[in-house]
C-alpha cells in the first residue's frame, strides 16, 4: 500500500511529528502551503489565522508537485487553530479525490483537546480510521508524544 502524509506546519511542530511518523510508516510526505504567506509576528498570526478559521476562509494553495492519485492512503497533519484544522487543510480537503483517501489525522496542539478539530474535519473525511493528538514542544507533556506516535503507527500497521 502506497501512503503519504500531507501536512501544513507554520511553527514546525506538525512537521517534526509528521517526519517521525512518516519514517516509522515508511511513507512519503508533502508539505502544503498557501499562496499568501502568514504574517511574521506571532500576534499577527493569531489574529489572521484565527480569523480565517472563524470565517471559514478557504485560501488558495501553492501548486502541489506530486501526483496524489498514485497513493492508496493519505494521512493529514494539521495544527489546531481556533479549535479547528487550519484553512490550508480545508482547501486541500475540498478535492473529493483526496478526501476519500484520507484515513488518518495527525493533530498537533498546545493544549491537547482535539475533539472540536476532529468534529470539524470529520464531515470532509468520510473514511477516517486513525487519529493521534500530539502536543507542541512548548507543552509540559511534550515527552509523551513518543508513546502516542508508537501506538498510532502500530494501529495503522495492524
Amino acid at each position: 500500500m502506497k501512503r503519504i502524509i500531507i501536512y501544513y506546519s507554520l511553527s514546525g511542530n506538525t512537521e517534526d511529528a509528521v517526519k517521525l511518523i512518516a519514517e516509522q510508516l515508511g511513507c512519503d510526505t508533502l508539505r502544503i502551503d498557501t499562496e499568501k504567506q502568514m504574517p511574521k509576528s506571532f500576534a499577527a498570526r493569531m489574529i489572521v489565522g484565527g480569523g480565517q478559521v472563524a470565517f471559514n476562509k478557504i485560501p488558495k494553495l501553492k501548486p502541489i508537485d506530486k501526483q496524489l492519485g498514485v497513493y492508496d492512503e493519505i494521512f493529514i497533519g494539521t495544527p489546531i487553530w481556533n479549535s479547528k484544522g487550519v484553512p490550508a487543510i480545508n482547501a486541500l480537503l475540498k478535492d473529493e479525490n483526496i478526501s476519500r483517501k484520507v484515513t488518518g489525522l495527525i493533530i498537533t496542539s498546545g493544549g491537547g483537546d482535539i475533539d472540536k478539530c476532529v468534529k470539524a474535519l470529520k464531515d470532509r473525511i468520510p473514511n477516517l480510521k486513525y487519529q493521534v493528538s500530539l502536543l507542541d514542544r512548548k507543552h509540559q507533556d511534550y515527552g509523551l508524544n513518543g508513546d502516542k506516535i508508537k501506538k498510532f503507527v502500530e494501529e495503522v500497521n495492524s
